[in-house]
């Protein structure tokens, strides 16, 4: 059977004719040094040495979750969201970046970041990239 003719998923037909889903990513430094980049839509945390690093841990634990669900055809496999104290987080860091854009001081917390981690359409098929902030 060609691609044409392919009967479309559950999931496939969520993300009919979007162009982009953002994903919200908080990162901060846990007690042993590493970094955390810790997906508040999925509740999926990767792990590096840098963010940038568990940033990209955690790109491939997102594509391997959504590449699982869609198998399954499961799309209820995708949206788990995180504890309440990441998205607490999160809200508390855009409040501190979007105060920064009226402010002359510098960013005093170095151990917490946040990003916007953009999935294009799965009929797109394009490379999605990662946005720190």
């Amino acid at each position: 059977m060609n691609e044409k003719n392919r009967k479309k998923s559950k999931i496939e037909n969520i993300f009919q004719g979007l162009d982009v889903l953002t994903l919200k990513v908080v990162g901060y430094l846990e007690d042993d040094g590493d970094w955390a980049a810790h997906c508040l839509e999925m509740d999926l945390v990767g792990y590096g040495k840098t963010f940038k690093k568990a940033s990209v841990n955690l790109k491939e634990l997102i594509e391997m979750q959504i590449d699982f669900a869609i198998f399954m055809e499961q799309p209820t496999l995708i949206y788990h969201p995180a504890p309440p104290r990441i998205f607490q987080l999160y809200e508390l860091m855009l409040e501190s970046y979007l105060q920064h854009f009226t402010s002359k001081k510098q960013k005093s917390d170095k151990d917490l970041r946040i990003a916007n981690f953009p999935l294009p359409s799965i009929s797109r098929k394009a490379e999605p990239s990662f946005v720190p902030c």
